[in-house]
C-alpha cells in the first residue's frame, strides 16, 4: 500500500491513520468515512468500534478478516491508536489487507515522531488535520454558521470566537445555540449571541472593561449578574486570563512602535468596541504588573478548583486584587 500523506480520504483505502489535535476534526471526519464505507443500514453488521485501550488483537483481525455482510465493505474504528498495546501486531494485518475491509485508526495524541506513527505509517494514508487558528477560526466560524443556512458578519464571528476562547468543540456547540436562538432568520445579529452566555454577552465584556477602568462598582455589579444567571466561575476566569495574555502581547507590541489598534488586531479582536475598549487598556496599563496579575489569576483558578471557600468570596478577592 502507498504511504499516506494528507491527500483528502475517499474511503477506497485499506487502512487510515486520522491525526488531530482537536477532537472535533477527528469525530466529523470519522463520521465522513464511516458514512463513505459502511451504509447506514448495513452498520449493525460491518461496523465495530472500539478504544485503543480496551481492543485485542485478536478479535480485532478477525473481525478485519471477515467478509462484509450484505454489503460491498466493513469498517473497524480503533480510536486513540497511541493507546493500543498490541499495535505492533497490526503491521503484518496492513501487509497483506482484506480488500473487503477498511480500518480507520484515529488520535489526538499522536506525533509523527512516535514510534506508532513510524511503523503504521508506510502502510496507512495518513490523514492529518490541523487546527485553524487567528483568523482562520473566524473563518470557519463563517462557514460553519453557513452550513447551518445562516450568514454572520466576520468581525462577529471573531467575537464568538473570541468568547469561546479557540476551543473548536465548544464553537461548534455555540454556533449551532446561536443559530438556534436566531430561528427563521438568516443573518446572524450581535444580540444573538446572547444565547452563548448567561447574563449576556456584554455583561463579560462590560465586567472586563470595568476592571481596566478600576471601577470595583461596576465590576461588582457585572460579576453578580454572571453568576446569578448561571456563568461558571472557571470560564470567567479563563475570559480574564486570556484578556491579560492579550495585553501583555500587545503591549510589548505597543513598546516596540506598533500602533495600539494594529496591536489589538494580532490578538485577534477586531470587533470595533472591543477594539476600541482594549486600545484604551492598553494606555490605562502602560505601567502596571500584568505578570503579577496573571499569577493572581492562576492562583485564583487554583483556589476554585480546591473548594475551600466559596466562589463569590474566591472572586470577589480577586477583584480587589485586580482593582489594587
Amino acid at each position: 500500500m502507498k504511504a499516506g500523506g494528507r491527500s483528502s480520504p475517499d474511503g477506497k483505502a485499506s487502512a487510515y491513520l486520522l491525526m488531530s489535535t482537536e477532537p472535533l476534526l477527528v469525530q466529523e471526519k470519522e463520521e465522513e468515512l464511516t458514512a463513505a464505507v459502511v451504509p447506514e443500514e448495513t452498520r449493525d453488521l460491518n461496523l465495530l468500534t472500539v478504544y485503543g485501550w480496551e481492543a485485542e488483537i485478536g478479535p480485532l483481525v478477525e473481525f478485519l478478516q471477515t467478509m462484509p455482510f450484505l454489503a460491498e465493505r466493513r469498517m473497524l474504528v480503533v480510536r486513540e491508536i497511541q493507546k493500543f498495546g498490541d499495535w505492533k501486531m497490526l503491521i503484518d494485518y496492513l501487509k497483506d489487507p482484506n480488500p473487503g475491509s477498511c480500518l480507520l485508526m484515529t488520535s489526538t495524541e499522536l506525533r509523527r515522531k512516535d514510534p506508532v506513527f513510524r511503523g503504521l505509517s508506510p502502510l496507512v494514508q495518513t490523514v492529518e488535520l490541523k487546527k485553524p487558528y487567528g483568523d482562520r477560526m473566524g473563518r470557519w466560524a463563517v462557514d460553519r454558521f453557513r452550513s447551518l443556512d445562516k450568514e454572520i458578519d466576520p468581525d462577529l464571528a471573531a467575537l464568538l470566537v473570541e468568547i469561546t476562547g479557540g476551543s473548536m468543540s465548544t464553537l461548534a456547540a455555540e454556533i449551532e445555540k446561536v443559530s438556534l436562538y436566531a430561528g427563521t432568520r438568516a443573518r446572524i445579529e450581535p444580540d444573538d449571541l446572547t444565547a452563548t452566555i448567561p447574563g449576556g454577552v456584554e455583561t463579560v465584556f462590560s465586567l472586563i472593561d470595568a476592571i481596566g477602568e478600576g471601577r470595583w462598582e461596576k465590576a461588582m455589579t457585572c460579576l453578580r449578574t454572571l453568576l446569578d444567571t448561571g456563568s461558571r466561575p472557571e470560564y470567567l476566569v479563563h475570559m480574564l486570563a486570556r484578556h491579560y495574555r492579550q495585553l501583555i502581547r500587545a503591549r510589548s507590541m505597543v513598546a516596540s512602535g506598533t500602533p495600539a489598534g494594529k496591536a489589538a488586531e494580532a490578538q485577534g479582536i477586531r470587533f470595533k468596541g472591543l477594539k476600541e475598549k482594549f486600545t484604551r487598556q492598553l494606555g490605562r496599563v502602560k505601567n502596571r504588573d500584568l505578570i503579577g496579575d496573571m499569577e493572581r489569576l492562576a492562583a485564583c483558578d487554583r483556589e476554585l478548583k480546591t473548594g475551600r471557600l466559596p466562589d463569590d468570596v474566591v472572586l470577589d478577592r480577586l477583584l480587589l486584587d485586580l482593582l489594587a
